[in-house]
């Protein structure tokens, strides 16, 4: 397998962003840029041989800059939303920025998704990889330690997409990371997600409040609620149900528990088909819990790639992660990074195609 690389543009002040696309030689395409160690694009084909791109995303690095949705990005330091935009580690309380009314999101204002990060490739017979790295100094968006970060983007001839990430901290620290790629199988990203359906390998799932932050409660069981995903589920005949869960949220925005220890252990969580099209992703991840969100901030006017206007519900995310608020939930599986450890993920996206389905030409 090989990697090309070309410009995708230079930053104001000066940075070039590099482009690195995968080509596993059997029509699927994998996009990289180094802004935001962001996944750009992913092409596969549908169950009539037709290549289309199934995330949602932008034509230019200016774009990226302006109207960035964290499309495709890595998110840090933390991923989801942290109480208060404050914790507790060692005795001392860190105050982060508060992003996202009272409460910080997916590591502020300028995250992990607005550097950029540097890149190398490794070629294999049968996978190719690009590597990017990012270090992210004590204090950065109030968090402490020092923070070495390496994502690395697998390709391969079975059609999965893995996603390795490994981080080290000169201090204790909080961090969950995610990528945050959009999908719509349908190859059309200009229409709702509603005929997608999703299945969820969880039993257990987090509600939230108003805020979108956990509740005491929490994990509660799916079982007998709208957010049991538990068998294949048509996204549309569960998302417009007046459930109190996806009324504070527009739609889902919830996370999925796959284990309520963090024992690193790869585990099939999701998977997302498109019928007509015959594509299908199936998700495996390491992670103690998977968050699903429609889009639902999507405001239906922004132009993305090609100049499509993508309407609220015209995607859907799968963010692999430990739970929204963990630094101050101590029961849930702890987020705290020490220098004695190395924090460790591993999501494998795969790329299927249902070919009984078929409704394309």
């Amino acid at each position: 397998m090989k990697v090309t690389i070309d410009s995708f543009g230079i930053t104001p002040s000066g940075e070039i962003i590099e482009r690195y696309t995968l080509d596993n030689g059997k029509g699927i395409t994998v996009d990289l840029i180094t802004y935001g160690a962001t996944i750009l694009k992913i092409a596969t084909p549908d169950c009539g041989g037709n290549r289309s791109d199934i995330t949602i995303g932008f034509d230019s690095i200016e774009d990226y800059l302006k109207k960035n949705h964290h499309f495709g990005s890595i998110v840090g330091r933390y991923a989801n939303r942290i109480e208060g935009a404050s914790f507790r580690l060692g005795g001392t309380t860190y105050h982060l920025e508060q992003n996202n009314g009272k409460n910080h999101i997916h590591g502020g204002s300028r995250g992990f998704d607005k550097y950029v990060w540097s890149a190398h490739v490794i070629e294999h017979e049968e996978s190719a990889s690009v590597v990017m790295q990012h270090i992210s100094p004590d204090g950065d968006m109030g968090f402490p330690g020092t923070v070495s970060v390496q994502i690395a983007y697998t390709l391969d001839t079975m059609d999965t997409l893995t996603i390795d990430y490994s981080a080290f901290t000169d201090a204790p620290t909080v961090l969950n990371l995610t990528n945050h790629t959009y999908f719509n199988l349908s190859g059309n990203i200009g229409s709702p997600i509603s005929d997608h359906v999703i299945t969820v390998h969880a039993d257990d799932y987090l509600p939230i409040n108003e805020e979108g932050i956990p509740t005491p409660e929490a994990p509660q069981p799916v079982e007998d609620t709208v957010m049991d995903l538990t068998l294949p589920s048509v996204i549309g005949d569960k998302l417009y149900e007046k459930d109190p869960q996806l009324i504070f949220a527009g739609g889902f925005d919830h996370t999925y528990v796959l284990s309520k220890d963090h024992d690193k252990i790869v585990r099939l969580a999701a998977m997302l088909t498109h019928p007509d099209s015959g594509r299908s992703i199936s998700i495996a991840t390491s992670e103690p819990g998977i968050h699903v969100y429609t889009a639902n901030s999507l405001d239906g006017k922004t132009k993305y790639r090609d100049g499509i206007v993508v309407p609220k519900h015209g995607a859907i995310a799968f963010e692999t992660q430990h739970f929204p608020n963990s630094p101050n939930r101590p029961d849930f599986p702890t987020t705290v990074l020490t220098p004695e450890h190395t924090y460790t993920q591993k999501t494998k996206f795969t790329f299927n195609k249902v070919i009984t389905t078929c409704n394309v030409k």
